[in-house]
């Protein structure tokens, strides 16, 4: 009898603890990115909510560890199959147990930092920039210690092959990585929604273009950089272009937009802004190349970069 008591307390209490758990999700929604997937540290936060509004004594000790395991007993909480380069385990859970609305590989990276920001391929497949299958995805944070800087680093503009950042986990066979920006390099941010059920934080399709020519590595390579720009200029808007460029007031990178805007004879006020503007700046230094990373030989004078 006693046992059957112990029983059924705790089968209530379960149910106590899944209807809060869902109540307190819901609550804090506006705080996650997706309401499809959570990482572990957004996740304990909301837990330890959830014993605090417990009625029932039962599970007000237990460690949020021990919670999430009862929570993913039923079937509330379903841990993705991620792998870590680094052997740490990387713990982001799918929220339900619907497996026909799996997230999405923007929604898992987004869902992983929350604050950051999908940037370089990730944001040209979002803004539907390129037709290349998935190479990789960024996602930018900014960094303690990072200032900002309208100095172009001397790693930037090496013929060196660029590190891609951080490794941080695999899903579907496609990596995800984490890059530290600089905040002066990095000002065109926008808040998208995937679907109804995630939002997410993205590079502009102007701040997009400049990363191109920024990380051209990371964006997926010179192939797809140029495709980027022929299919994104058309769509970009040369105020806000100018804008950014003005703002982060780094020679090279004007040279660079001034060059793509050349080659895709683009005809525009925003050409003559960059070569007015650059004039205020030195060329004693040899030419860069035109992609950070792409040991280009050919010679643009006009442009004073090494270009295909």
């Amino acid at each position: 009898m006693k046992n059957d008591l112990r029983d059924r307390a705790v089968i209530d209490a379960t149910a106590e603890l899944i209807d809060v758990f869902q109540l307190t999700l819901l609550t804090a929604s506006q705080e996650l990115p997706s309401t499809r997937c959570i990482s572990h540290a957004s996740l304990v936060p909301i837990i330890q909510r959830t014993q605090k509004a417990l009625t029932s004594g039962t599970f007000r000790t237990y460690s949020a560890i021990r919670i999430i395991a009862v929570l993913e007993n039923a079937e509330l909480l379903r841990r993705l199959p991620l792998t870590s380069p680094r052997g740490r385990p990387v713990k982001i859970y799918a929220l339900g147990f619907n497996e026909t609305s799996w997230p999405s590989a923007l929604e898992v990276i987004q869902a992983y930092r929350p604050a950051g920001t999908l940037c370089y391929f990730s944001a040209l497949e979002l803004h539907g920039l390129t037709t290349q299958p998935t190479p990789h995805y960024h996602l930018a944070e900014f960094r303690p210690g990072i200032a900002s800087s309208a100095v172009e680093p001397p790693a930037e503009s090496s013929d060196k092959p660029q590190s891609l950042g951080v490794e941080v986990f695999t899903l579907e066979d496609v990596k995800c990585f984490l890059t530290s920006r600089d905040p002066n390099n990095l000002q065109g941010i926008q808040r998208r929604q995937l679907h109804s059920q995630c939002t997410v934080r993205v590079t502009t399709l102007e701040q997009t273009l400049l990363d191109c020519l920024h990380r051209p590595r990371s964006a997926g390579g010179p192939a797809v950089v140029f495709e980027a720009w022929a299919s994104g200029l058309p769509r970009s808007n040369a105020a806000k272009l100018w804008a950014l460029l003005d703002s982060i007031q780094n020679p090279n990178l004007m040279r660079r937009a001034g060059y793509m805007l050349e080659y895709h004879q683009t005809t525009s006020a925003l050409l003559d802004q960059i070569r007015s503007a650059l004039r205020g700046f030195s060329t004693d230094q040899p030419p860069e190349s035109l992609l950070p990373g792409i040991p280009y030989s050919n010679t643009a004078n006009d442009w004073h970069l090494r270009t295909p």
